[in-house]
């Protein structure tokens, strides 16, 4: 499955409680910040990475593809995303 796949699919079932909202419920603005906190803690979880400061950005978390690509670019170990510009 997807990286993109299986964040959708958590979403919906735990912090959506089995609504399938039409189109992307990141870019839609549907989770509170508590509900951010917990995708980030099961995210690490689930994929065995971590966030910095720096990862935690309105663009890395802007839509589910744009957090499911800062995902798939800490697992290979590639430069961060989403935060060019922060020193």
């Amino acid at each position: 499955m997807k990286t993109e796949e299986q964040i959708t699919r958590f979403i919906e079932s735990e912090l959506l409680e089995g609504a399938a909202p039409n189109g992307d419920p990141l870019a839609r603005g549907l989770l509170d910040s508590l509900a951010i906190e917990f995708l980030i803690g099961w995210v690490e979880e689930e994929f065995q990475i971590s966030f910095s400061f720096r990862d935690v950005v309105a663009e890395n978390f802007a839509s589910i593809g744009a957090l499911a690509a800062l995902v798939d670019t800490k697992r290979l170990g590639g430069p961060q995303v989403g935060h060019e510009n922060v020193r």
